[in-house]
């Protein structure tokens, strides 16, 4: 109850603060991320535009969310994937989410786009809801499940997890129609700690955000405050080792904020990563 009241007292005043704070959505770092493990070899490395905690209607709204959309568009990705958090609360949402629907259209990957639930997004009775506005965006909803793509012959499974702090977040589900284990496999995780649990189950690759990169990061001493199941694995890549097994977790440091409107040293990120 101490909890809920806190973030309730910290999220009123951080709201006051959002119009002195907006900043300008063009600027945003776009990262570039090579990694090795697809089984067949190729012409061109398999590419991801990975993007993460949007949190629209809390700083982020309509018009950085087209300014964005250019950006990924502009990579070219064969696939795109958000890890969460797409909206901050529905609940208390002033707009329409439907109105979203035909921009979120406008993202272009040929080979899909896929989406995991945050807890942003599954601690609110609205969940259905977004599921629709997702759903009639073309947008794939991994929740607990996973599916198989080709991509130049080669037969990828890409799976995601509902939510693990809100919701029940399950791998062994979201890998059951995996033919193989040594499938190449892709995993969409909100929370970038649940990835000690999700490399024993030979996942080459997890993808998370929901730490913000700490949202405040100071140099030298690091983020003061950080999420549960969020404090391991703050932002980057990471190379975890299970037996003779390898995993790469990319952890995204997200485009929008919650709580507070303030970044500092935690810039929003877009990363295309390469697969080879």
């Amino acid at each position: 109850m101490f909890k809920l009241l806190m973030y309730s007292m910290i999220d009123r005043f951080g709201k006051s603060l959002v119009p002195l704070f907006h900043s300008n959505p063009k600027n945003v770092d776009v990262d570039n991320i090579t990694i090795k493990g697809l089984r067949l070899h190729h012409a061109r490395p398999l590419s991801i535009v990975h993007i993460s905690d949007l949190h629209v209607g809390f700083q982020y709204n309509y018009h950085d969310l087209i300014e964005h959309i250019k950006i990924i568009n502009k990579l070219q990705p064969d696939i795109v994937m958000i890890t969460g958090d797409l909206f901050d609360n529905l609940e208390v949402f002033k707009e329409n989410p439907n109105d979203y629907i035909p921009l979120l259209k406008t993202i272009k990957a040929p080979l899909g786009v896929y989406f995991s639930y945050g807890n942003h997004d599954q601690r609110t009775h609205l969940t259905h809801d977004l599921e629709t506005v997702l759903t009639n965006s073309h947008i794939t909803v991994l929740n607990n499940f996973g599916k198989y793509i080709n991509y130049d012959g080669e037969e990828i499974y890409i799976c995601g997890t509902d939510d693990i702090l809100n919701a029940s977040g399950n791998i062994e589900q979201a890998i059951r129609n995996r033919n193989h284990p040594n499938d190449y496999t892709i995993t969409l995780v909100h929370e970038p700690d649940y990835a000690d649990f999700v490399k024993k189950f030979n996942v080459d690759l997890q993808l998370s955000g929901h730490s913000h990169g700490g949202q405040i990061f100071i140099p030298m001493l690091g983020a003061p405050i950080k999420p549960s199941l969020g404090r391991k694995y703050l932002k980057g890549l990471f190379n975890l080792k299970y037996k003779k097994h390898s995993m790469y977790l990319h952890v995204s440091r997200g485009l929008g904020s919650t709580h507070l409107p303030i970044r500092i040293f935690a810039k929003p990120q877009i990363t295309k990563i390469y697969i080879k």
